[in-house]
């Protein structure tokens, strides 16, 4: 009887190691997919903006900010921490981008300096803070 419950013992723990392995590697998995997205949607919008001011196209510009949309949501999900003053700042240009177009059209080289740093690593801080220059730019104007 002990012998089985020994048995039985080992084919539970074996089943649940398995299972813990099998859950961390699509965690690592999914992360790396974010990863990938969050860098992948701002290389993308900022060759959207930079074909827009080239071309001045209405519909590039709208998939610029839909994309730059897509960066906001996958570093949002990689850094799930409430008051992540990075995504702060990508809100704040993200609203502008939506609710005054003209002004963002505007300072699209702004837009596109600060993109092309996180295009090279959405991590680095540099590019969080020309975005928040350029959202204070872009708020409350030159001074």
């Amino acid at each position: 009887m002990k012998k089985h419950i020994w048995i039985i013992g080992l084919v539970i723990m074996a089943v649940l190691s398995v299972s813990c392995f099998m859950f961390w590697r699509q965690a690592s998995i999914e992360h790396t997919e974010m990863v990938n997205l969050c860098q992948a949607s701002v290389y993308q919008s900022l060759e959207s903006f930079k074909e827009y001011s080239t071309k001045g196209d209405d519909y590039l510009y709208i998939y610029g900010v839909a994309e730059f949309k897509s960066f906001m949501n996958a570093y949002h999900y990689l850094n799930n921490n409430i008051g992540n003053p990075e995504y702060l700042y990508c809100n704040i240009i993200y609203g502008e981008m939506a609710l005054n177009p003209e002004r963002v059209q505007e300072n699209m080289q702004g837009v596109i300096k600060a993109l092309a740093i996180l295009a090279e690593d959405y991590t680095d801080p540099n590019g969080y803070i020309r975005l928040n220059e350029l959202g204070n730019l872009l708020r409350y104007g030159a001074e």
